[in-house]
């Protein structure tokens, strides 16, 4: 097929203010970029950027359908699937997904990789010449040094290690290369600060020429959509700040071995601005099944107390550290409040493990914070109890700040790694029907509980399980148990279709809703799944009784293995069914009549006796 006008006209566009930026008065900044990048083209980013995009289109499918990749085989679901564990990081659940994603990378990639450099610096090759020297394969600098191995195997390397190092302390099941990108950013931000305020500017940018080429063209009336949890429900928020904090401890440690200070200020506006726009901020949790929680003015407070640890940790002075207690007399005054202190703390802090030992909520969801606070406001306190001989050399505001981002990474880091151990029991599914494509079991299920296990006494039953509707999907050999079609959304649309495969192969299953809205109660549903043309009736609702009596008879809609019928009872006791009959056709059941009518858009089936008319339920579309 042809490209549209718009699209090709968009294209020459985009080539001649690229041309204009590179011959216009470019020659200055095009040597300062080759001076630190071989032939001044970040090659790691480009080699990065071709890993995730290969993937995606070749393992996930996306050559055939790339708005709807397979992406199941791929999540980090639990520790005993490493397949998960060790794609996740590379793998996208969407166009949109990997679009978002290998933007980011290809406008901030490019600003870490000119930092790190293809040709080092002679400080910092001096300092790894002899790591270099015990690789040295013919080159006088040793094979480290040289800039192509510099650039498309440590730089892209470091990143693949990071996309691992997410995808183990996800905190639960995660996917996409997002945990990288936010580390990358946290690099730039230390290491060249206003190179990454221009550099959100430009994804933005970056991001509307994508979406002009995507859709040159959008025509949209006004229309309801179908019910969905928000877009901020499924970002993972704690992969973004462990990246970021990763990160951001690569830079200063690149800066201190090259010796490089930043200035204090450009760093922390820097980690401001970047922060809230990039929605460092967003932490949600759910609530229950069908209510999220969003913290954001606690996120918000978090990046503005997190950009001053950052921009104190890059470009802090070696000023030592006031001592809280120096105020105090001499010991052993000093050490009884201190020990009085910590003691205070230790009891308060025992309480309140105990109490979460005890709790409905899990363990250590609460025993991490409060080890958290006990840490924290001890910290001031042990001094006093250091011999002095070991604070010969005192620590600096930046060593301090430094090591408070490392304990954070750590805390933030350790938090996920309990939801590594959850399995699945069986793959069995109560109470409907499933069809099974190689490992895989898919159903249909209304609030059925869901059926994962933990490999350690991390929580409680309660707290992994939950009650599930709508097309599930379980893998006992991947440790998979979960939903990809929520229930109001299939009642909405009606029919929807999901993908499960592996590498070089997919299956496609088409889910369809066929229901009736009984008037004054729930809807009276089935729902089939269709693989290769075969159907497989997967759940029938129980029959729905409609909230309105003629001469004493109540009317139930029932469904069937072959439609619905209409069943009349008198005082709970079943008197007669029908099938419920076609558009425009009629049926007798007892003493009532019934006709189905179309009326506009809907479908609606009506009672009769004796000219009295009442409506039973309407057909759902």
């Amino acid at each position: 097929m042809l490209p549209s006008p718009t699209r090709v006209a968009l294209v020459l566009a985009i080539v001649g203010a690229l041309s204009f930026a590179w011959y216009a008065d470019g020659r200055r900044w095009r040597a300062r970029v080759s001076d630190r990048l071989l032939y001044g083209i970040p090659w790691g980013t480009l080699v990065i950027v071709a890993i995730n995009v290969g993937f995606y289109l070749l393992a996930q499918g996306g050559l055939q359908r790339f708005s709807d990749p397979v992406f199941l085989p791929f999540v980090s679901w639990s520790y005993f699937y490493p397949v998960g564990m060790a794609t996740a990081g590379i793998a996208h659940a969407s166009a949109a997904h990997i679009i978002g994603n290998m933007a980011g990378t290809l406008v901030f990639a490019p600003i870490a990789e000119y930092v790190w450099g293809h040709h080092p610096p002679d400080a910092w090759g001096d300092r790894l010449g002899g790591l270099a020297g015990r690789f040295d394969a013919g080159h006088p600098e040793g094979l480290l040094q040289r800039p192509w191995v510099r650039a498309v195997v440590i730089f892209p390397g470091i990143m693949l290690a990071g996309a691992l190092f997410t995808s183990v302390f996800s905190l639960g099941p995660g996917i996409g290369f997002s945990g990288v990108v936010f580390g990358i950013i946290g690099f730039a931000i230390v290491t060249a600060p206003l190179a990454a305020v221009v550099g959100v500017v430009t994804t933005s940018a970056l991001g509307q020429l994508v979406t002009a080429l995507r859709t040159p063209i959008v025509r949209a009336g006004i229309e309801a959509g179908a019910p969905s949890p928000p877009a901020w429900a499924g970002i993972g928020f704690q992969a973004h700040m462990l990246g970021f904090l990763v990160g951001v401890l690569l830079g200063i440690g690149l800066l201190v071995a090259r010796k490089r200070r930043p200035a204090v200020q450009r760093v922390f506006f820097a980690t401001v601005l970047v922060g809230l726009v990039q929605s460092l901020w967003l932490i949600s949790l759910p609530e229950d099944a069908s209510t999220y929680v969003l913290y954001r003015g606690a996120g918000t407070v978090l990046v503005l107390l997190l950009s001053v640890v950052v921009a104190v940790g890059a470009g802090g002075s070696k000023e030592a550290l006031p001592r809280p207690l120096s105020v105090l007399p001499r010991a052993p005054t000093r050490r009884q409040i201190a020990t009085i202190w910590l003691l205070i703390l230790g009891l308060f802090g025992g309480i309140g493990l105990v109490g979460a030992a005890f709790a409905d909520e899990s363990f250590w969801l609460v025993a991490i914070p409060i080890v958290l606070v006990v840490l924290l406001l001890g910290a001031p306190a042990l001094p006093p109890l250091v011999p002095d001989r070991l604070l010969a050399s005192p620590l600096s505001r930046r060593q301090a700040a430094v090591g408070a981002i490392a304990v954070f990474t750590v805390l933030v880091g350790l938090v996920g790694v309990p939801y590594g151990f959850i399995l699945v029991d069986d793959d069995s599914i109560e109470e409907s029907t499933s069809v099974t494509v190689e490992d895989y079991h898919i159903a249909y299920v209304d609030n059925e509980t869901s059926g994962h296990s933990t490999a350690g006494d991390f929580f409680d039953e309660d707290t992994i399980q939950s009650n599930v509707s709508g097309v599930v999907v379980v893998s006992d050999q991947r440790e998979m148990w979960t939903t990809a079609v929520q229930q109001s959304t299939l009642a909405y649309q009606g029919n929807a279709s999901l993908s499960v495969g592996g590498i070089g192969w997919r299956e496609t299953i088409d889910v369809e809703r066929r229901g009736w809205s009984v008037a004054g109660n729930d809807s009276a549903y089935v729902v089939d799944l269709l693989v290769d043309g075969e159907r497989t009736r997967s759940y029938t609702s129980p029959p729905v009784r409609a909230d309105v009596r003629i001469d004493n008879y109540t009317s139930s809609v029932v469904p069937t293995a072959d439609g619905f019928d209409i069943r009349v009872s008198q005082n709970g006791t079943a008197v007669e069914s029908t099938a419920l009959p076609d558009v425009d056709g009629t049926a007798t059941a007892g003493p009532l009549s019934f006709v189905t009518e179309r009326r506009g858009d809907d479908v609606a089936v009506f009672a009769e006796s004796d000219g009295t008319r009442v409506q039973i339920g309407t057909r759902e579309n």
